[in-house]
């Protein structure tokens, strides 16, 4: 990777840390290059606008994610398995590298505002989508899980239970453990398994 890169993935990862402790939409520039140790035109040299810098934030954030929920799932386990592994990754991709989940502060702030930003964000959460709705159509098909089943329905419970999770967490109303989540879940998966 070369120095440009590196100096890149520096400040993206310090621009995460900033953007989930006040808001995507509150992250400039100025501040960011103060907390980066950098010029304001040596890190403008890097995204050329505000804008370019919060979709490259969510693009980055996304190959977070990918690496830390996706890429330690064995390709040879069962989909069930995956599934259930998938989840739990999920619970607390952002640990070390954010306050909190990136995908779900910026989709509330830019829902209203349409342009790259929120295309970005949505292109993201679209993908996780699907892929969730992939893994569930593949037990589906290897009869690990109902025929019956509506793998639409499945990830959206997923998703709803995963959103749910990360209130009741910050309100303190679950445990380190994601208690609550982790009994829905296997409520979700018991209900549809064959």
């Amino acid at each position: 990777m070369s120095k440009a890169a590196q100096t890149r993935q520096l400040i993206l990862a310090e621009a995460l840390t900033m953007a989930t402790q006040t808001s995507l939409g509150s992250l400039t520039i100025g501040q960011l290059a103060k907390s980066s140790g950098l010029s304001k035109s040596g890190l403008f040299a890097h995204f050329n606008s505000k804008e370019n810098l919060q979709v490259a934030l969510i693009e980055y954030a996304s190959e977070l994610f990918v690496e830390r929920v996706i890429k330690p799932i064995d390709p040879l386990l069962e989909p069930l398995a995956q599934l259930q592994q998938l989840v739990q990754n999920w619970l607390n991709w952002f640990d070390g590298s954010a306050h909190n989940c990136i995908f779900i502060s910026a989709t509330v702030e830019f829902d209203k505002q349409p342009g790259a930003v929120r295309t970005a964000i949505y292109y993201q959460l679209n993908n996780w989508v699907n892929y969730i709705q992939s893994v569930i159509e593949a037990g589906i098909k290897q009869r690990q899980l109902k025929s019956s089943a509506d793998s639409q329905q499945l990830a959206y419970k997923i998703y709803s239970l995963y959103l749910g999770s990360q209130l009741y967490f910050s309100l303190n109303r679950d445990d380190e453990k994601r208690t609550l989540f982790q009994n829905e879940f296997k409520l979700l998966i018991e209900q549809n398994k064959l």
